[in-house]
């Protein structure tokens, strides 16, 4: 008993040294250090999480609002189709009973359609930004990403080619008249054959908008399958980045300016053009 009451005086004497107090103190700094840098890394953990997360959002859902801007111009499309299909199945001889003006009114909106540019910044930091790649590490994820992004540039070009090639079908026209036949400008419109080539188009075009609009969003489901983030969570996100963006500096929209002469798809309104023909032509 005395042996072990003298040991544990021994190991108290022992702590009670300055050595024994060095040890305490550098005992306690590696558990502090440790403990410190199991809690950085821990923030940085989810700090890398919440950047892949943010970069993946981002441009997923700069494809949902790609696919919306599809619809939009979709749902404006119909009604160029509609007035499309009208004069092509009037005799150019009736319709050259009509008033200029309203004739004019009718071929500029059937022909009327605007060139296509979507917003490319996140592309570009997605594209360009090293950073964006490590924070994201999912490879697949990539991949499927820059593949949509290649096909917006492409389905964008291909667009703006056909608005071009409408545009300068009717420069050619409006700017050489004594080449074309028709009595007058919009008549020289509606016989010549590329332009009711491009007003026959009409109707493909708004049916491949909305193609074009599900096939983005049916790949866009993949990319969020591959990064472990929900379609609700997107469309959620893609409104409000487009609410803000709205109420921050809202653009002025063409089709506040522009007041149609009849309505899409408006049976009463073309039964009413055709009663005015008949008149016209006397029956």
């Amino acid at each position: 008993m005395k042996n072990l009451f003298k040991r544990k005086r021994t190991d108290e004497e022992i702590l009670n040294t300055f050595f024994g107090q060095i040890m305490l103190v550098f005992i306690g700094t590696t558990i502090s250090i440790i403990c410190t840098l199991g809690t950085d890394k821990i923030v940085g953990f989810q700090r890398k999480r919440e950047n892949q997360r943010l970069s993946a959002m981002m441009v997923m859902s700069n494809i949902e609002r790609f696919a919306r801007t599809m619809d939009r111009r979709s749902n404006l499309l119909a009604r160029n189709d509609s007035i499309a299909t009208w004069l092509l199945s009037k005799p150019v001889e009736e319709l050259e009973l009509l008033p200029n003006k309203e004739l004019s009114d009718l071929v500029d909106q059937a022909t009327t359609v605007y060139f296509l540019s979507h917003d490319k910044s996140a592309e570009s930091i997605f594209s360009s930004n090293m950073d964006t790649w490590k924070n994201i590490g999912n490879v697949q994820f990539i991949d499927r990403v820059g593949q949509c992004f290649s096909a917006m540039n492409t389905i964008e070009e291909y667009w703006n080619d056909w608005v071009t090639g409408i545009d300068n079908a009717m420069k050619e026209i409006s700017q050489n008249p004594n080449d074309y036949e028709g009595s007058t400008i919009c008549i020289k419109y509606l016989r010549n054959e590329k332009m009711r080539s491009y007003l026959h188009s009409m109707h493909n075009r708004k049916a491949w908008l909305s193609y074009v609009a599900a096939t983005m969003r049916y790949h866009n489901r993949f990319n969020m399958e591959a990064i472990g983030i929900s379609e609700e969570e997107v469309l959620a996100f893609t409104t409000t980045r487009e609410n803000d963006a709205e109420n921050d500096k809202p653009e002025p929209n063409v089709m506040e300016f522009y007041t149609p002469t009849i309505k899409p798809d408006s049976l009463i309104t073309f039964r009413e053009l055709d009663m005015r023909l008949d008149s016209l032509k006397g029956l």
